[in-house]
């Protein structure tokens, strides 16, 4: 079990899923980019899994999510960015970028880089989503993806997940 102390708020990787309840509490807990002191070791943390990824999410389990897939759906392709974000759930967070970039926005996106090996991605519209606990192996993160709700699904929500670091496009 590892833990990544952040903001005053500890997560702990490799444990119990992640539920809404825990989304609110991490946002509501962020201070803003002017209150917050440098961090050298998170944005160390963060250089080791910065670049361009294509997802593989697995079936749900321990059935499909129906008519709320798209809900927890994440991007097939996406760029973790060292830019931080200013608005909204994104605000001061590092931010997630769908490739190629999509018109309609699915909520705020960002993650969160743990110890060494570890990273949390969030997907999240403020009532339901999806975080990504993923462990970097090489060049690909693996993990498991956890559907969050407004209400809570009983048994909670899995996926396995499997991101490869591809070539990030050229920006013009």
């Amino acid at each position: 079990m590892r833990k990544l102390r952040r903001c005053g708020l500890e997560i702990v990787f490799g444990t119990l899923p992640v539920t809404s309840m825990f989304f609110a509490f991490l946002l509501s807990t962020t201070s803003s980019a002017q209150d917050r002191l440098p961090d050298a070791k998170l944005d160390q943390d963060a250089d080791r899994f910065v670049g361009c990824y294509e997802l593989h999410l697995g079936r749900w389990w321990p059935w499909g999510m129906g008519e709320d897939t798209p809900l927890v759906t994440p991007p097939s392709r996406i760029e973790l960015k060292l830019e931080r974000g200013s608005n909204g759930f994104e605000k001061d967070e590092l931010l997630i970028r769908q490739i190629p970039a999509a018109q309609d926005s699915r909520g705020s996106a960002f993650w969160v880089p743990g110890d060494h090996a570890n990273v949390l991605l969030v997907w999240t519209n403020g009532f339901s989503g999806v975080g990504l606990r993923l462990t970097k192996n090489g060049n690909v993160l693996s993990g498991w993806a956890h559907a969050h709700f407004e209400v809570r699904l009983r048994p909670p929500h899995v996926a396995h997940v499997t991101a490869k670091a591809i070539p990030c496009p050229e920006t013009r």
